[in-house]
């Protein structure tokens, strides 16, 4: 696999011939091997590489990232297969993680947290001119096709999913959503916040989606912290306190957000249908206990 991904770097004109490069392989529980190479020369280098899976959609969302958030999100390069590998390439970016402590308190507090309210400005800047296509509805009922050919999902998801409450759906803007929005995903540079891994980018645009899932990330990924953000009327002194800041910024209502928490949860795990059967009992769980 390493020799394919030479290949495709040298044929992408990212690397020369002669170059040396190191890699450093990142298991996943996805579909899909993670590396930083570097060629000496040329620099660092993210790369994804998939015997499962076209990565070529991925790079098409990556691109369309980068054209709206800029220097937000890491440049990608190129997309090749090679040796019925499809591999990914784009330019690897020097940066410090991103704790909960990083965006606790009001956001306008930290340049950091003013960076997380301005991204979702941006993404408000981007939603479509039509909301009606395509719609909410349509989306979810993508999700309940999905999940009800899912084997072992609790009753009361499917349930929830025939009935759920259209005029909500209809109180939620319509704005694409970057679909794995974690503190994982997270990083700075001199200061400034950078976005990684939008393989999901536009999968959904339920307006909240994001912002609940950075909620959930700092709060902990569990029932507790998902019933909390569902029944706390006022974030503040929380760690997700940046939340109600960054649904004015998306035009959403503050308690539209927290009632649509089990349709955000719903549409979590329909987006990481790919990710393996720990993740998804994970969400299963929650979902069940949460729901009315």
């Amino acid at each position: 696999m390493l020799s394919f991904v030479r290949e495709a770097l040298i044929d992408a004109g990212l690397a020369a011939p002669q170059s040396r490069l190191t890699y450093n392989v990142v298991l996943s529980t996805g579909d899909a091997l993670s590396m930083e190479v570097n060629d000496p020369e040329h620099g660092w280098y993210h790369v994804k590489a998939s015997r499962y899976r076209d990565l070529s959609e991925q790079f098409a969302r990556y691109c369309l990232a980068r054209a709206r958030f800029q220097t937000r999100t890491p440049e990608p390069l190129a997309h090749v297969r090679l040796g019925g590998w499809s591999i990914l390439m784009a330019h690897a970016t020097d940066h410090r993680s991103v704790g909960a402590g990083d965006l606790a308190g009001a956001p306008e507090s930290s340049r950091l947290g003013g960076d997380l309210i301005d991204f979702f400005a941006v993404a408000r800047a981007h939603a479509p001119a039509d909301s009606k296509e395509p719609s909410h509805e349509a989306f979810m009922s993508e999700v309940r096709t999905y999940l009800s050919a899912y084997p072992g999902i609790s009753p009361k998801v499917l349930a929830s999913l025939a009935t759920l409450d259209r005029s909500l759906l209809a109180d939620i803007p319509h704005i694409p959503q970057h679909g794995d929005f974690v503190l994982n995903n997270l990083g700075r540079a001199h200061g400034r916040l950078l976005v990684f891994d939008w393989e999901d980018y536009d999968a959904t645009r339920l307006a909240g989606f994001d912002i609940f899932m950075m909620s959930l990330s700092v709060a902990g990924m569990n029932e507790s912290s998902a019933r909390m953000i569902q029944q706390t009327e006022d974030p503040s002194g929380h760690p997700w306190s940046f939340a109600q800041d960054a649904c004015v910024t998306s035009g959403l209502a503050y308690s539209t957000f927290r009632a649509a928490v089990p349709i955000y949860l719903l549409t979590f795990r329909y987006l990481k249908q790919n990710y393996g059967l720990e993740i998804g009992r994970r969400i299963d769980q929650i979902l069940s206990r949460i729901l009315p």
